[in-house]
């Protein structure tokens, strides 16, 4: 299945033609938006946002990882990442 990515620019002309607003107003909006979004990330480690969707922050340990180019191995840090 091929992944369909959208930059923060093509979310905002969206809001702009959907709405009508200023690109700078609707700029505000949506980092307020993930503002919120990431607070509750680093306060709770989990946002529920109700008829969306859920975001939880997952810990990833340390690993052995290859380079699929030359095969050599290296060691892949422990980490966090975002689920949604």
């Amino acid at each position: 299945m091929k992944r369909y990515n959208i930059t923060k620019d093509e979310i905002l002309k969206k809001i702009n033609s959907s709405l009508g607003t200023p690109l700078s107003f609707s700029e505000k909006i949506l980092n307020e938006i993930l503002n919120i979004i990431t607070d509750g990330l680093n306060s709770e480690n989990i946002v529920k946002i109700k008829g969306f969707g859920t975001f939880k922050v997952l810990n990833k340990k340390s690993r052995i990882g290859r380079n699929p180019k030359t095969g050599k191995t290296h060691l892949i840090d422990a980490r966090k990442t975002v689920s949604f």
